[in-house]
């Protein structure tokens, strides 16, 4: 991983905070002074960060450009860095955090950048300097107007019951919608903390009495297991859709869990709103009864298929009663360039071993029921991706 010193006033910590974990989303290994321990010796664990890292960010405000003392050697000392670099190699990057006049020894020989608005330039020149260091760095895979960054993070805990923690989840960033980057991945990360809540509730609501009789021994249903996945599946300049996936398994349960649920977003004036699968509808009141019957016909399909027998008069009665013609039934749904799949958790029809269910609609098969100017049109503009993890199996639509 590239190693990134961040140079600061501490009065400047709050804002450049931020910027500290975008960094670790993107991969890199960021060292600000709030890693240092009570007990350590700070200017020596400064030091040692400083001299060992690979590039230098110089955060620039009013009050960091006029202090005396250590930011200013630190700067002088990233300065005098780069004259045993190769030319052109990237080892300092200095960012206006504020307007404020930028010091004569760093305008002289390098050129600033603006933040917020240009952060994508630090991405771009942090993966310049990864690559002369030939140090592997992910680049990020470009869907629509973003460059998307997979992360994963795995957490592991031994106790009565005792949980596994598996997460992954996209890092957006992008040079014209960086608002919108922001806000994304905001949302991503209020989920993540969901993730995580609830496989810490394991740790928080312990019941060593319950699992005693496991003590000692290494048997895997002790724990509990998470495994989340959040993929977007379809990325555009006015339209976003991703998957949520979960599966796992509860100490001392009877089997496990498994699901999807989805989330879709207009761009609208620069910020993100909530997309509905009744705003693509021209009369949503009766397109739901219509959407419903074609749903139906295509879960009766999904019967005959996996089970290899027709549904029985009393099975399509049960299919149904599962798929009333209420909007709320479809509120987990995904979009492709060509049409819509929607997601059915566990216990929607059957019981657990019946497993997910889920139906997909081509915008054709819809056309007579969708809007003449509604979100479909956005859905085919933007790029339908395959932005997955191999190592992961999918529950949900079968597509």
């Amino acid at each position: 991983m590239l190693k990134v010193f961040l140079n600061h006033a501490s009065e400047d910590r709050a804002l450049v905070l931020p910027y500290f974990e975008k960094l670790k989303a993107l991969g890199h290994e960021p060292w600000i002074d709030k890693k240092l321990l009570p007990g350590q010796h700070w200017d020596e664990e400064i030091q040692r960060a400083f001299y060992s890292s690979d590039v230098v960010l110089i955060f620039m405000t009013p009050r960091s450009v006029r202090k005396r003392g250590y930011v200013q050697r630190e700067i002088h000392d990233a300065l005098e860095r780069l004259k045993s670099l190769l030319p052109g190699d990237i080892g300092v990057i200095p960012l206006m955090l504020e307007e404020c006049e930028v010091p004569h020894q760093i305008s002289r020989v390098l050129q600033y950048i603006r933040l917020p608005n240009e952060w994508h330039k630090v991405v771009e020149s942090l993966s310049l300097a990864a690559k002369q260091r030939e140090i592997a760095v992910n680049d990020g895979l470009p869907l629509g107007p973003f460059l998307v960054y997979p992360r994963k993070e795995v957490l592991e805990w031994s106790g009565l019951p005792g949980y596994s923690l598996e997460l992954r989840f996209p890092h957006f960033e992008s040079s014209t919608l960086s608002n919108i980057a922001l806000e994304l991945n905001e949302y991503v990360t209020a989920m993540r903390f969901d993730c995580l809540l609830e496989a810490r509730r394991t740790k928080l609501e312990q019941d060593p009495e319950r699992f005693k009789h496991w003590l000692g021994t290494d048997n895997e249903f002790a724990s509990s297991s998470f495994d989340f996945s959040l993929e977007p599946v379809l990325v555009g300049e006015s339209i976003i859709s991703m998957i949520r996936y979960e599966f796992g398994y509860f100490a001392g349960a009877a089997h496990g869990f498994q699901g999807a649920t989805t989330h879709n977003f207009v761009v609208k004036d620069d910020g993100l709103v909530k997309l509905r699968l009744e705003d693509f509808f021209s009369d949503p009141y009766s397109a739901c009864q219509h959407f419903t019957d074609l749903c139906i016909q295509k879960i009766e399909n999904e019967w005959e298929a996996r089970f290899e027998t027709p549904p029985s008069a009393e099975d399509r009665e049960e299919i149904a009663r599962s798929f009333p013609p209420e909007w709320s039934t479809y509120c987990h749904f995904s979009l492709s360039a060509t049409g819509i799949s929607v997601y059915f958790p566990p216990y929607t029809l059957g019981g657990y071993a019946a497993g997910s269910w889920g139906a997909e609609f081509s915008f054709e098969e819809l056309g007579p029921l969708l809007k003449f100017d509604g979100p479909h049109l956005l859905a085919k503009k933007a790029n339908a991706v395959a932005f997955v993890h191999s190592d992961v199996d999918r529950p949900g639509a079968n597509a």
